[in-house]
């Protein structure tokens, strides 16, 4: 796999990078996580930084590492999207686009309703948070089933609340399924 690997032109690879993101987001994160924990992991002799370095930011929990979570009330719910700050999975081009952009959203909202002859949520900052998060498993997950549930990134999740907040701040949080 390596020599096949290493015969690829760099227009290739390109290729086969955005294929991989279109089939399976999920798995091209997992493989930027690995590379960034690499490239961290191979910097033996840091050079001397021209600034000094930043200190954490107040309100940055510690289990975060692409400073944009903010703590959350359970330990199940503790969870960041492990890139740098740089590739945060709340600040893509494509989250906005697939996950809070509100016409790809209503669109969802209509197609959900009629799959499940359900009538509207009458509360639009809730029908279209509630949806976002169906959007944000759907883009990196793909389908998981009825009852099987993901934990969303704090990151995430407060992008989300940012663009469809509940007037009163609460907040529900995750509620596991059958599968965890």
């Amino acid at each position: 796999m390596q020599e096949r690997i290493d015969g690829l032109s760099e227009d290739q690879m390109k290729f086969a990078i955005m294929a991989t993101y279109r089939e399976q987001p999920s798995f091209l994160f997992r493989v930027l996580e690995a590379v960034n924990q690499e490239f961290t992991a191979s910097e033996t002799t840091p050079e001397p930084d021209p600034e000094p370095t930043p200190t954490p930011s107040v309100g940055i929990p510690t289990w975060c590492r692409c400073s944009n979570c903010r703590e959350m009330p359970s330990e199940v719910e503790k969870r960041c999207c492990n890139q740098i700050p740089q590739n945060c999975h709340s600040t893509l081009h494509d989250f906005h686009n697939v996950v809070l952009d509100p016409l790809v959203l209503e669109v969802a909202i209509r197609y959900r309703n009629d799959m499940i002859a359900q009538p509207p949520d009458q509360d639009y900052n809730r029908s279209h948070r509630h949806t976002a998060y169906r959007q944000y498993v759907l883009w990196i997950h793909g389908y998981l089933g009825a009852g099987n549930r993901q934990v969303i990134p704090s990151c995430c999740v407060w992008a989300i609340r940012n663009r469809f907040p509940d007037p009163s701040g609460q907040y529900v949080g995750f509620i596991g399924g059958r599968f965890g």
